[in-house]
């Protein structure tokens, strides 16, 4: 590795001071004069149509500025990708428990809350379709029966199922011929919440020549601007998007959520509007992410290699597509080379709570099958569950389900940094009778996040710099950025500001999720500050009197390589352009992608059970993870520490759950909903095998989303390892483990894989 001077250093996060004293701004925390408070009327029903909506008591009410329903919208639908398949309120049909039908603006929340009893709704129920596997049949009732008609509606089997993916490679039936032994099996993972701390909030705000100023908890101001734009029928550039600090997302608050009521409401009122969801609304209006049901079949030989696979999933939707099952299909082979595959993956309407992102749209629900699914055939062959999948991981130069070549990356690293640490195969002993002990491992793999990503630097008088991205700082990423920009120019942290955006300053980005800040927006910060590098060398030139490749950037100044003490500070640089040479000095750079670059997660988790109770104990928990380049060691492992957290409390506890003749969501709370305490952990170990990108900034690659693909896999596996008993369905309960080492049935989920292949025959 090459020796930097900030990268590869552990740095307190450039917000630090403004988090630990509160002086950082969130959307909730901005007030207004003359400000608005909303709230919203949501459906009772879960199919029906409206028959009639009466507003008039509401508006009666003292207090009451203004009430708005779905008719006040001009229509227009809007969707989370291509398919446009939503309304922002809904207007003549309501399809979910919880889908807006109205919203008030008041003098203060109380009205507003009081305002919302008063509105009165008629309905006309419509029958509904709650499971995702009676929806996907062609004899279940259609959700949405002009889906066709919807923009953006591509290939998919029609009825209930609004979209389709699928990969094939090789003669999948030639390899299950080949094959000494075939193993099918399938899988159901629960819906779950993302689990942020802070609700989504914003305050809307008309400016005196019309345009709207939106402040808000967002992922994505640009994503948001630009469908708000949409629903609202106004000019992009007459709306202004500021995305405040976030107490986190995970996929949440990347689109369109709330902002377009208070929006609207401001635009009616001329008076500032605020909007804070309660907790028990962003169990149904922010998108968690909903149950899936995955089937596999694996064929090997009886040395181990894994000649063929099929593998078919089914993605409730819930009542709009939402985010997708876009990456369940290239997961479906999980880390492995697999020659011969036939891979499916649906997205299937029911009147639910629409699904959102959640640490990389369906990517850990496959991986808990493909690992869980991978240990079942190691034992039915007898082999150790490491060795197996070193045996079939993929290899540089081997094909990825998209067809490109897998780079050089780190994955047999990881693998053999587990199996050293961890000391595998292990058995471990028990000396109570009435507990097991076991030990259980998984492999996630994930890519470097891409897309558009755009930064500017500009040098400042005093030789400091300015960085502007128009990324959302979620993670720490800021500071990860300013080491970026501090290395290129040799300066130090402190004399790199990330200055504050918002859609009107901050060149255009993509949304920050899917791991992509580090990578992409890195990529590109790595670029400006280049830029930037070459204009000041090329002006130190005619300075110094020696050409450019002479001379070199470092300690807040540039000089001659051969005479370091001939210089000139950056500051100096920046006032003689400033006077004499063209104006400020600014380094910019853009990009709409990067290569592909894998990232592979290797976890192993200890476990004790209690055969009595099914209580299931995480003792140790240890992860390997490829990350590249480490730019903020301790950043890095925070976001490994809180992925393995989110994957360990999926694996044992958290779950919505929602009424299955209704679609209701019946714990909508984190009394109910529950998720881990920090005494429910083990010591997360975490293990940085760094083989460099060729792409990344400085050979980075992504961290936050593969952590949390493996828990539920690893653990499930431990508890085999420990008891004796294979669990297939999530979360892994202490109820549903004591009944399979009671030998009594747990749920079985189970699709009709005959039907849905002549579902799909020409």
């Amino acid at each position: 590795m090459a020796d930097f001077q900030t990268i590869g250093k552990n740095h307190i996060r450039v917000d630090a001071l403004e988090k630990v004293t509160g002086k950082a701004t969130y959307a909730g925390d901005i007030y207004l004069p003359g400000m608005l408070m909303c709230k919203l009327l949501t459906s009772t029903h879960s199919h029906a149509r409206i028959k009639s909506i009466d507003t008039s008591a509401a508006e009666a009410l003292p207090g009451v500025r203004c009430v708005i329903t779905g008719e006040d919208y001009p229509d227009a639908r809007f969707g989370s990708g291509a398919l446009m398949d939503r309304r922002i309120m809904a207007r003549d049909e309501v399809f979910y428990i919880g889908e807006p039908l109205a919203a008030v603006a008041a003098d203060d929340e109380i009205t507003a809350l009081e305002a919302v009893e008063l509105i009165k709704v008629e309905y006309q129920d419509i029958e509904n379709v709650i499971d995702p596997l009676e929806a996907i049949s062609d004899k279940s009732p259609e959700v949405h029966p002009d889906l066709e008609d919807f923009e953006g509606y591509g290939f998919a089997l029609g009825g209930n199922n609004c979209t389709m993916l699928d990969a094939d490679r090789g003669d999948v039936e030639q390899g299950f011929k080949d094959s000494d032994l075939i193993v099918e099996e399938t899988y159901h993972t629960q819906p779950i919440s993302q689990g942020f701390l802070e609700p989504m909030a914003c305050v809307a705000d008309v400016e005196a020549n019309g345009r709207l100023d939106i402040y808000a908890s967002t992922q994505g101001p640009y994503q948001v601007r630009a469908q708000l734009a949409s629903v609202l029928d106004m000019p992009i550039g007459n709306i202004k998007v500021t995305a405040m600090e976030m107490g986190g997302g995970f996929g949440a608050k990347l689109r369109l959520a709330l902002e377009a009521f208070p929006a609207l409401l401001a635009i009616k009122t001329g008076r500032p509007v605020k909007l804070i969801n309660t907790r028990e609304e962003a169990f149904t209006l922010n998108g968690p992410r909903l149950e899936t049901n995955i089937y596999l079949k694996t064929g090997v030989t009886n040395d181990g290699r894994i000649l063929a696979r099929e593998a078919r999933s089914i993605f409730d939707m819930g009542a709009y597509l939402g985010a997708g099952p876009n990456s369940g299909v290239g997961h479906g082979l999980g880390a492995y080379n697999i020659p011969n595959f036939k891979l499916r993956s649906y997205g299937v309407y029911t009147n639910k709570i629409y699904v959102g992102s959640y640490r990389a749209s369906g990517v850990a629900d496959m991986t808990f099958a493909t690992e869980s699914h991978t240990d079942v055939i190691a034992h039915k062959l007898g082999i150790d569950p490491m060795e197996f999948r070193i045996k079939n991981a993929l290899s540089d130069g081997d094909i990825s389900v998209n067809g490109s070549v897998i780079p050089k990356n780190g994955l047999m690293e990881t693998l053999e940094a587990l199996k050293e640490r961890m000391g595998l195969p292990k058995k471990l002993p028990s000396d109570d009778p009435k507990e097991g002990r076991g030990v259980g491992i998984c492999v996630g793999e994930w890519r470097s996040g891409s897309g558009p990503s755009t930064a500017a630097i500009n040098v400042n008088e005093d030789g400091t710099i300015s960085l502007l991205t128009g990324s959302v700082d979620i993670s720490g990423s800021d500071t990860s950025l300013a080491q970026i920009a501090a290395e290129s120019l040799g300066l130090r942290l402190d004399q790199v500001v990330v200055a504050k955006r918002n859609t009107d300053m901050a060149p255009f980005t993509g949304p920050s999720g899917g791991s992509r800040i580090v990578y992409s927006q890195g990529r590109v910060v790595q670029n400006a500050a280049e830029d930037a590098k070459s204009k000041l060398l090329d002006l130190a030139a005619d300075r110094l009197g020696v050409p450019a490749d002479a001379l070199e950037c470092a300690g807040g100044a540039v000089y001659v390589q051969d005479n370091p003490p001939q210089s000139v500070d950056l500051g100096q640089l920046a006032r003689m352009s400033l006077s004499s040479r063209g104006g400020p000095i600014i380094g910019t750079a853009s990009l709409s992608s990067l290569p592909y670059a894998p990232v592979f997660n290797a976890q192993g988790a200890e476990v004790v059970v209690d055969r009595e109770t099914g209580q299931v104990r995480v003792t140790r928990f240890v992860q390997a993870q490829d990350v590249g380049q480490a730019i903020n060691p301790m950043g890095v492992e925070g976001q490994l520490e809180g992925g393995a957290v989110q994957g360990i409390g999926r694996a044992l506890s958290e779950e919505i759950l929602i009424d299955k003749d209704t679609g209701e969501v019946r714990n909508p709370s984190l009394a109910t909903y529950l998720m881990p305490l920090s005494v429910d952990m083990p010591e997360i170990e975490n293990i940085l095998v760094e083989v460099p990108s060729a792409d990344g900034p400085f050979g980075a690659r992504a961290v936050a989303e593969s952590p949390g693909f493996g828990p539920p896999a690893a653990i499930a596996n431990a508890i085999f390892d420990a008891v004796g008993v294979r669990i297939k369905t999530l979360p892994l309960s202490a109820e549903r483990v004591l009944a399979a080492i009671q030998g009594r049935p747990e749920d079985e989920y189970r699709m009709d894989v005959d039907e849905l292949r002549s579902a799909e025959a020409p």
